[in-house]
């Protein structure tokens, strides 16, 4: 017996376009199936169903199986079936959505939402940011909106992020200074050089005033203490009548951020002179307790 002769590139080549003339001029051997009753003769017959991408263009008789046509431009089937007509390619993509996968003849357009924005309730909305003091744990997808977590002790975040985590506050002691302030779950840990030090006078190896009250700025403004008390203190630094530029619905972060820009404008027009003028305000705001930590702190001699 002679061998058979493998198939050549052109036979290979012509097997998919006859593969699909066979699906479209009838239903495949093996194929699910349906049944129909000839409406001619009344008989009851197990019809093969046309694969996806056809339709059917005529049921099944007693001498030959069932028709099937290739689904028209913008139309499609997807799954096996005995279908009159190919369905319509009824997806269009929307506000903010891209096209991920274009119509064809076994299947419908898909669209998901552009980069930025999820899906929700049939819409794309934008991917929403964490908030200060909240980190980012998982960034937002086209399916999902970003996911966020509250920042744990020892982390914080100052800012609105879409993208950034919690993060780690500042090590004073590595860095070889001393802890000034300590970090919150909204603002870093706040170092300086010239904690232990008098603020009124400087020497070698000590800081000057300048360092000090920069320290000093940043000691008061961000005071763990009551918003009413910050914004005493806040309207005696401004002077007598002045009204508070900051709302307290706006927090305590845009009060405290407001208070240090006071202090380090009161620093900057009025050098070295910073210690006296914030110890009257402390006083007319009535904190004696923050005045006696201010004196404690930053101007006994060591």
């Amino acid at each position: 017996m002679s061998p058979i002769a493998p198939a050549s590139g052109r036979t290979m080549r012509a097997l998919p376009a006859f593969l699909l003339a066979l699906a479209v001029r009838g239903a495949v051997a093996g194929a699910p199936t349906y049944r129909w009753r000839d409406a001619d003769t009344g008989e009851w017959l197990v019809c093969g169903q046309c694969p996806p991408g056809t339709f059917m263009q005529r049921p099944c008789r007693r001498d030959g199986p069932t028709t099937c046509g290739a689904c028209p431009q913008r139309h499609y089937t997807q799954f096996w079936n005995y279908l009159e007509r190919c369905r319509y390619c009824n997806v269009i993509c929307g506000e903010h959505e891209e096209e991920t996968r274009p119509c064809a003849a076994t299947h419908n357009r898909a669209c998901r939402c552009v980069p930025g924005f999820f899906a929700h309730a049939g819409f794309c909305l934008e991917h929403a940011p964490c908030p200060p003091g909240a980190g980012v744990v998982a960034p937002g997808t086209p399916s999902q909106n970003t996911q966020c977590q509250p920042c744990p002790p020892g982390t914080f975040s100052a800012n609105s992020s879409r993208s950034e985590p919690c993060q780690p506050h500042r090590n004073c002691t590595a860095l070889g200074l001393a802890l000034n302030v300590p970090g919150s779950p909204f603002r870093d840990a706040l170092c300086t050089s010239c904690s232990g030090f008098p603020l009124s006078t400087s020497g070698p190896g000590r800081p000057g005033p300048e360092e000090c009250e920069r320290a000093l700025v940043d000691f008061v403004a961000f005071q763990d203490i009551a918003l009413k008390r910050l914004q005493r203190l806040q309207q005696a630094l401004a002077g007598p009548g002045a009204r508070s530029p900051v709302s307290p619905r706006e927090g305590r972060a845009a009060l405290q951020q407001k208070l240090w820009q006071q202090l380090t404008e009161l620093r900057e027009a009025q050098p070295g002179a910073l210690a006296a003028r914030l110890l009257r305000a402390l006083h007319v705001a009535r904190l004696p307790g923050l005045e006696r930590t201010v004196r404690a702190h930053f101007l006994q001699d060591p």
